[in-house]
């Protein structure tokens, strides 16, 4: 086996595979795993979670508790923030080069082993084989595994949960899932496994038959999580109570900004009461839990990765809470194939000044073409730096900018105002 020689080389490969990989239910995944050694047995107990909006939080959540209780934990997730690195964290800590060179080399060895049988992996295939591997030899005790896109056929739906957890679903990716709320639900329902405990977020009427009737089906006890109370909250956090199956009413505090987290909250102090902890431990952790990109303070400017009208309103309730009494200036940057229209008439409604701008990445819509989803009210800049200094300048040293549109942009804004942080949560 020949090594990559940098991180970089191996970050290439990994993303090629992008447009050579060809997508077969969950069989690459398995033939992979299976080449490997089946280390997706070796990878402690899994939590495996799905969703449209806060799946990322959730896990976030989930990982800070487990931690606090003393575990040694893997976390998965996608896409990164900032480095590629962040997909795969130990105890909150990114991959490093040399152990991201490492596993990334024995899964090219299997896989182009297996491209010559015709077994084309995908870029999440090799991902998903790659935090498996890791997670085996790091011998983790839980690996908290966030679906990449549905569930049903996503890679990660080839583990075998100690818990299955799914959080808000919403309208998003709906070529491939479904263009109604219930059958975006059915892919996400996919991970329900038989007999094996599910934990969901309780929602709209439609969606929640969907995951009954699945977990009926899978003869998988089902527990929705109940209402709950938020008690006080500030521009950085709340605190609520709610009432958890096993541990009864508890008091939580956390540290995400934003109405919907205490959903997230709730959600994974639900599927964390599943596993017989000490649920005080692990509230600590939940307290403490951090998750950034996602309505991130960073000096006056709030960084957040909605991309979607759900993620969209949720950014607007806090605006108009939080930032009623500011001059907002919304720097935004979309994909081409997510709700742009849909998502400026939400933007624009708590924004004063909006400037667009092209993110880097081959999907992003143009900058210039967005700003005619504000009907002149948006100037555009072809750049993310061009763009953030143009933000700066018309929002002053009293206004607030606000950053959303998309989580690549979230990104490469935060890399211009933190290059130093590391990607530790």
């Amino acid at each position: 086996m020949i090594e990559f020689l940098t991180a970089q080389a191996a970050i290439d490969w990994v993303n090629g595979a992008r447009w050579k990989g060809e997508k077969n239910g969950l069989e690459n995944t398995r033939a992979l795993l299976q080449a490997l050694g089946h280390p997706e047995t070796r990878m402690g107990r899994v939590i495996h979670v799905a969703g449209t909006n806060g799946k990322g939080s959730t896990c976030a959540l989930i990982d800070a508790g487990l931690r606090a209780c003393g575990f040694r934990t893997g976390l998965f997730t996608s896409p990164y923030l900032c480095r590629f690195h962040e997909r795969i964290r130990v105890d909150g800590v990114p991959i490093s080069d040399d152990d991201l060179i490492s596993v990334a080399s024995r899964v090219r060895a299997a896989a182009e082993k297996l491209a010559e049988e015709g077994v084309k992996c995908t870029t999440f295939e090799l991902l998903t084989a790659m935090a498996c591997l890791h997670y085996a030899e790091r011998r983790v005790d839980f690996s908290v595994m966030e679906v990449g896109m549905g569930g049903r056929l996503d890679s990660t739906n080839v583990l075998s949960p100690e818990v299955s957890v799914i959080a808000a679903i919403g309208m998003d990716h709906m070529a491939r899932l479904g263009n109604t709320p219930g059958e975006i639900a059915a892919e996400k329902a996919g991970i329900i496994k038989p007999e094996t405990p599910a934990v969901v977020l309780s929602q709209d009427a439609d969606v929640m038959a969907v995951f009954r009737e699945r977990a009926r089906e899978m003869r998988a006890p089902l527990f929705e999580t109940a209402e709950y109370e938020i008690i006080e909250s500030d521009a950085y956090g709340c605190t609520f109570a709610a009432e958890l199956p096993a541990a009864g009413l508890v008091r939580q505090t956390i540290s995400l900004p934003g109405a919907h987290q205490a959903a997230n909250a709730c959600l994974a102090l639900t599927a964390l009461d599943r596993l017989n902890l000490d649920m005080s431990r692990a509230g600590e952790g939940v307290s403490r839990a951090k998750w950034p990109g996602r309505l991130e303070w960073v000096g006056n400017v709030l960084i957040d990765g909605a991309h979607n009208p759900q993620g969209a309103r949720a950014l607007k309730t806090y605006a108009e809470k939080h930032l009623k009494d500011r001059r907002v200036v919304l720097l935004t940057g979309m994909m081409q194939d997510k709700q742009h229209a849909l998502c400026a008439d939400i933007f624009s409604s708590f924004a004063d000044e909006i400037v667009t701008t092209s993110v880097s990445w081959p999907r992003a819509l143009d900058a210039f073409k967005l700003a005619e989803d504000y009907h002149g009210r948006a100037v555009s800049e072809a750049s993310v730096p061009a763009a953030l200094s143009r933000a700066r300048r018309m929002a002053g040293e009293d206004g607030a900018i606000v950053v959303a549109g998309s989580i690549y942009l979230a990104g490469d804004v935060r890399r211009l105002l933190l290059p130093d942080d590391d990607g530790r949560i």
